[in-house]
């Protein structure tokens, strides 16, 4: 089969997942389907792997397609799955969905990076590290490392040995894509400022893993979100934040 391409958009998860959407509700993929490969995806798409599972995530998170064992993702059957949790990555340029997003992120990621740094076992503590190592190495930064910025809290949350922590996460990087792509927008001549500041932190929270010790950890990844939110001008602990 071939899926329609698409432009290259601002918002390249939810487009993809449209587009999927689109392909389901008109019959081209039907009830018991499997999913194209992410391989195929991404190439079809021409985007990464990342963002193709960003786009799955939300389809499963709609109650469009569902894992099965052996299988990957299938289109759900009617009556199969109800509609999840879901948030409108579509409110990116209200911002109140950016903090709210941040606020989410620190919630389950900072727990996430607690049981990565009990759980992880020595393979997960090398994709961690790699990963780390590939986006302080990359060198179209504002670009490359978007992606593996996003690879790298993905490691974090396969390393906690919670499934569901890494289905949240896959999820909400829909909205990290965009809050880390308008961070580095937003850093103009100070980007390389951005850039080390970005890399100290993921550092921090790298070698607490490794390290295990769980309390680093946390305090790595609250010190971590909490900055770069602060960099978009958004304060999470800000006693109004109900009256935004």
């Amino acid at each position: 089969m071939r899926i329609n391409t698409l432009d290259r958009p601002v918002r390249l998860p939810a487009r993809i997942a449209d587009a999927l959407k689109r392909e389901i509700e008109e019959g081209r993929l039907k009830p018991g389907d499997r999913l194209p490969t992410e391989q195929y995806l991404a190439e079809n798409f021409g985007v990464s792997r990342n963002v193709v599972r960003e786009a799955i995530a939300q389809l499963r998170s709609a109650g469009l397609v569902v894992s099965r064992q052996g299988l990957g993702s299938v289109v759900a059957k009617t009556g199969e799955t109800e509609r999840g949790f879901h948030i409108d990555m579509e409110q990116g340029g209200d911002a109140s969905a950016f903090q709210n997003v941040y606020e989410l992120r620190l919630a389950i990621e900072m727990q996430a990076a607690d049981f990565a740094a009990r759980r992880g076992d020595a393979a997960h503590l090398k994709a961690i590290s790699e990963t780390y190592e590939r986006m302080r190495d990359a060198e179209r930064w504002e670009a490359e490392g978007v992606d593996l910025d996003i690879e790298f809290h993905l490691a974090i949350a396969r390393a906690s040995g919670n499934p569901l922590m890494e289905d949240a996460i896959s999820y909400l990087t829909g909205g990290m894509r965009q809050t880390i792509v308008a961070t580095r927008e937003r850093s103009g001549e100070v980007i390389g400022e951005v850039k080390r500041l970005t890399l100290d932190e993921h550092a921090a929270i790298r070698d607490a893993i490794v390290n295990r010790d769980p309390d680093a950890a946390r305090a790595a990844m609250l010190a971590h979100i909490t900055n770069a939110a602060h960099r978009l001008g958004y304060d999470i602990f800000r006693e109004d934040a109900a009256g935004r």
